[in-house]
C-alpha cells in the first residue's frame, strides 16, 4: 500500500489523550504541519472522534462533496500537506479512543479495495508500534539512574511473578525469602506505581514498560 506519511497514536497509561507520531517520507509534511494534525482540540483525532459512526471503518478523505461541505478533515488534510487520508480509530473499552492509525498521500484510489487493505493491516501495525513504543520504555528505564527507577530490580522481578499468577508464598520459596518480605516488597511496588492491587500494579507496569505483555 504505497504512502508516504503514516500518523500513529496511542493513548498511554492515565494520559487523556492520544499522543502522535509520524513516519514521513515527504518534504512537504513538516514539523507545523504535524503539530497542527496533533494538535488536541482542533487536529486529527477530535476531528475523527467528531463525526458519526467514527469507530465503525476506516475513513477516507477527501470525498465527494467535502469542499462544498467546508468538511474539517478535508481542511485539515489539505491545509497541512497530507492530500489524502484513510485513517483508522481503534476504539477502547470505554468507548474513547485507544488507537490512532492514518495513511497520507497515497498512489491508490480512496475505494472500498483501500478500506479492505486497511482494516486488514492495521491490527498488525498496532502490535508492532505497541512492541517499539515497549522496548523504548524498557530501555528507558534499565538506563535510568537508580534513583530514577520506578521500581528496584528485585521489585521487577517479583511484578513478573505476580503477573505469572504466583502466591505470595510462592514467590517466597523461589526467591529464598520470607513472605513477610514479599508483602513487604509488594505494599513498595504499590507505593511506588501509584495502585491500590496486584492487578492494577500489573496493568501500570506494563504501561510503564518495567513488564513486557504477554
Amino acid at each position: 500500500m504505497p504512502h508516504e506519511i503514516l500518523i500513529c497514536g496511542v493513548r498511554e497509561y492515565g494520559s487523556p489523550g492520544v499522543t502522535l507520531h509520524h513516519f514521513s517520507a515527504s518534504r512537504y509534511f513538516r514539523q507545523p504541519q504535524f503539530e497542527a494534525v496533533s494538535d488536541p482540540t482542533h487536529g486529527l483525532v477530535p476531528t475523527l472522534t467528531g463525526m458519526a459512526g467514527w469507530a465503525d471503518g476506516v475513513v477516507l478523505c477527501p470525498k465527494a462533496g467535502d469542499a462544498a461541505t467546508g468538511c474539517k478533515l478535508a481542511l485539515l488534510v489539505s491545509n497541512n500537506e497530507l492530500r489524502n487520508l484513510a485513517a483508522r480509530l481503534v476504539p477502547a473499552t470505554d468507548g474513547s479512543v485507544a488507537a490512532v492509525y492514518g495513511f497520507s498521500r497515497l498512489g491508490l484510489a480512496l475505494d472500498a479495495n483501500l478500506c479492505h487493505a486497511v482494516e486488514m493491516l492495521v491490527p498488525h501495525l498496532h502490535h508492532a508500534f505497541m512492541r517499539v513504543l515497549q522496548n523504548e520504555r524498557e530501555q528507558q528505564q534499565a538506563s535510568a539512574p537508580r534513583e530514577e527507577r520506578v521500581v528496584t530490580r528485585r521489585q521487577q522481578e517479583i511484578l513478573l511473578l505476580i503477573k505469572d499468577g504466583k502466591t505470595n508464598s510462592e514467590i517466597a520459596t523461589l526467591l529464598a525469602c520470607s513472605q513477610w518480605t514479599v508483602k513487604n516488597h509488594i505494599q513498595n511496588i504499590l507505593r511506588r506505581l501509584g495502585t491500590s492491587s496486584r492487578a492494577h500494579a500489573i496493568s501500570r507496569a506494563m504501561s510503564l514498560g518495567i513488564l513486557r505483555p504477554d
